[in-house]
């Protein structure tokens, strides 16, 4: 009887923080966040991972796409058994985790993350998470380090802190590095080799590492970038396919220009002197011909200038582009953190409006599909500390959702989307 009074006048004391929180969101502007909060702060983690993932695609998915999938396992060496079963699971589930940014080790909160976020995915299916590399190494999730709780140690040189992740290569003198660090860690990373992929190597490294923290072997990490690339690689020489529309046809680019004016459609890495260096691509203004980035054009004359452009690796595609192509044409349910949660939802109100997309019927689409939190006694809870301390996560099932969210109040209230603003950083 204690312990029941107990854990009530937790979850009164709970509830009272959770509405003060939603109240601020709320006056922010940020209803879509507040609402996922104030509906499902008091369901346990399991209960509402199980809510999370439950989801019935009304079409199926596109062979371009599931090509696309199954080239991304291919290049991270899954075995031929393996693709097909995880291919199988993501054509008839559809669910992806598209929160986390790609790097080699994550922290407490992108751990949080896909705890939550995989709790309530039946056994013999897969928890896939679609790790996002258009950034810089210098994004705030510290992508290119070994992320830990007193230090980060940085594994790329200063003349790389700004360079693209997607389709980076391994840097010289990484084994200087490596060798500093604890057997107990190293002995979860794949072996580093100088001008390999990078992104192949953190998401290994990061897999193997959440695997054994989460004891979960359904966890699969993939570049939902290089998916997304080798997809448009595929559709864009379909002159039926909406992409191809979108990017050759000018009635309907001017469309989708008037909905998303200045958008980003690709970024593409630059050299400035010793320096890396990435950069955003745009529609020329109303009548041109091309992408343009500060210092780059690309023609759209041809198909096959823009299909080349993303083979080479010297374009990688958008946020915009990526969702449309998950969330908006092949009906993924895509969970996201505090910030996706808001612009995928104004992604879907603009797209809603193109008279050429009213055949997907995308208003049906969940867009607002939150993970986030911090497990409430594990603030400080990094995966390379946890691997290099032999430290066994606590995870506790029936901890409450809204638990998970008061460690990260401060994120929630200031995170930075508002309306239609969107900036390089959270997802």
């Amino acid at each position: 009887m204690v312990w029941q009074y107990h854990k009530k006048m937790t979850k009164i004391g709970l509830k009272t923080k959770i509405t003060g929180i939603v109240s601020v969101l709320k006056k922010d502007g940020k209803i879509h966040l507040a609402k996922c909060i104030e509906e499902n702060w008091n369901k346990t983690a399991f209960e509402y991972s199980k809510q999370l993932n439950f989801w019935r695609p009304k079409k199926a998915m596109e062979s371009e796409l599931e090509s696309a999938f199954a080239a991304e396992l291919e290049r991270l060496e899954f075995d031929a058994m393996s693709k097909e079963e995880i291919l199988f699971s993501l054509k008839k589930r559809r669910i992806l985790q598209t929160a986390p940014h790609l790097g080699l080790t994550e922290g407490p909160r992108m751990l949080c993350i896909n705890w939550l976020g995989s709790l309530g995915v039946p056994e013999k299916e897969f928890y896939v998470v679609g790790m996002f590399s258009g950034i810089p190494f210098s994004n705030r999730s510290r992508p290119g380090r070994i992320n830990r709780k007193k230090e980060a140690i940085n594994l790329f040189p200063s003349t790389m802190q700004d360079a693209l992740v997607y389709r980076a290569k391994i840097p010289p003198k990484i084994e200087e590095k490596l060798n500093t660090l604890p057997v107990k860690l190293t002995k979860f990373l794949p072996q580093a080799v100088p001008g390999a992929s990078y992104t192949k190597w953190a998401l290994q490294a990061c897999q193997h590492t959440e695997r054994r923290i989460l004891n979960k072997n359904n966890l699969v990490y993939i570049d939902i970038n290089e998916v997304v690339a080798n997809y448009l690689v595929q559709v864009l020489r379909n002159s039926a396919h909406v992409f191809h529309k979108i990017f050759f046809d000018p009635k309907i680019r001017k469309q989708f220009m008037s909905v998303f004016p200045r958008e980003i459609m690709f970024y593409t890495p630059v050299l400035n002197g010793k320096y890396e260096d990435m950069e955003n691509m745009f529609f020329g203004d109303e009548g041109s011909q091309s992408l343009k980035g500060k210092n780059k054009e690309i023609s759209l004359g041809n198909p096959e200038i823009l299909i080349e452009e993303i083979q080479s690796g010297w374009v990688c595609p958008s946020l915009l582009l990526t969702f449309i192509a998950l969330s908006f044409l092949n009906q993924f349910k895509c969970f996201g953190s505090f910030a996706q949660v808001e612009y995928l939802p104004v992604y879907q109100e603009k797209l809603a409006r193109l008279p050429f997309m009213k055949i997907f019927k995308i208003e049906s689409i969940m867009t607002s599909n939150l993970t986030t939190g911090v497990f409430p006694d594990g603030i400080d809870t990094f995966p390379a500390d946890l691997i290099i301390h032999g430290e066994n996560l606590k995870q506790k099932e029936n901890w409450l959702f809204g638990e998970l969210l008061l460690p990260i109040r401060s994120s929630l209230i200031g995170s930075y989307f508002t309306g239609d603003q969107r900036q390089n950083g959270n997802k």
